[in-house]
């Protein structure tokens, strides 16, 4: 009988070959279920070694097949609602397959995104989902990427991208979502639909921005920050006669709706308010909000997908996908 401390050891792939009097050679096929070796002899290789609590050296693997089985996530924020769905819609594919997943937080700082990616890159990963930093988008820097993409690390991104730069990218129909959200309003018989935003420095804040000027052409915008916002629109509101107000993000329409209830506006009926913010967030303003809803755990699912895909296959053919997002209707429109 062995005894039971002994039993809880670990063991060593060298010492488990001598205590089944085979080759390591044959004992790793065995695990890793070759046809080279019989049913019968894998049995007894598998019960010996979970007998002995043998766990594989993953960095020898590792080092060996030159696979980490690791992807690197990269996203600005994960107190961002829509970034938590985009990582939960990553991990559900994931969890699916035989990778892991390792998440890093820039902060919106270039710097931080250029030290994630190049740790990533020398060997921690296969691939990089993405989502650019602030800073990164507003200097235009994307060399760390370009010396991923030579060490044969995929890189994906999503939502804020680089348009031109030469990766698999899923994006959503920003331009033409808020577009079509500004032509309703106005078709509804509302005279001057404002503009509120504080991600006018994106790539997604300009798409918006840009639907929304095309649908308008003598429409406002108002810029601000999230400690600045609320009073530029105050401003606004109390000396022109606004009727309806499409916030491109999160903090400009929590700021339309504080400024106009502290103007005591009634909602709908003097100024109506198209924003984005999470669904349950929505649901629970009072009134409800009427949301631009950009579906982050399909976006997730899609960025996962693809680069599986592309670690699996290593095509070169890059894809663009879209996600479309889509008009939720409550109480504010």
């Amino acid at each position: 009988m062995i005894h039971s401390r002994f039993m809880s050891t670990t063991i060593t792939l060298k010492e488990l070959s001598k205590l089944l009097d085979v080759s390591i050679s044959t004992i790793s096929k065995a695990l890793n279920d070759s046809h080279e070796i019989s049913e019968s002899t894998k049995q007894r290789i598998r019960e010996m070694a979970t007998l002995h609590n043998y766990q594989p050296n993953k960095l020898a693997v590792s080092l060996k097949s030159g696979k980490t089985r690791t992807i690197g996530v990269i996203i600005p924020s994960i107190q961002n609602y829509f970034f938590a769905q985009v990582l939960f819609g990553i991990e559900k594919v994931i969890a699916d397959s035989d990778y892991n997943i390792i998440v890093s937080i820039t902060q919106e700082s270039l710097e931080k995104e250029r030290k994630a990616v190049r740790t990533f890159s020398h060997g921690l990963v296969d691939g990089i989902i993405v989502a650019l930093a602030e800073e990164t988008q507003i200097r235009k820097e994307s060399e760390h990427f370009d010396t991923a993409m030579k060490l044969k690390k995929p890189v994906v991104m999503f939502d804020r991208v680089f348009k031109d730069f030469p990766c698999d990218k899923v994006q959503v129909n920003d331009y033409q979502i808020v577009h079509d959200a500004t032509r309703q309003l106005l078709k509804s018989g509302r005279k001057q639909v404002v503009l509120v935003t504080t991600i006018q420095n994106l790539s997604v804040g300009v798409s918006r921005a840009k639907g929304y000027a095309d649908a308008t052409p003598n429409g406002v915008q108002l810029e601000g920050t999230s400690e600045t916002i609320d009073t530029i629109l105050e401003d606004y509101i109390k000396s022109h006669p606004a009727d309806a107000i499409i916030a491109l993000d999160e903090d400009a329409s929590l700021a339309a709706l504080r400024v106009t209830k502290k103007l005591k506006k009634a909602i709908p009926e003097e100024v109506a308010i198209i924003g984005y913010a999470s669904e349950k967030m929505a649901m629970n303003l009072s009134p409800t909000l009427t949301t631009l809803n950009q579906h982050g755990t399909i976006i997730g699912q899609k960025t996962a997908k693809i680069l599986l895909e592309k670690l699996k296959v290593g095509s070169k053919e890059l894809t663009n996908e879209a996600v479309e997002t889509t008009l939720e209707s409550r109480e504010t429109s």
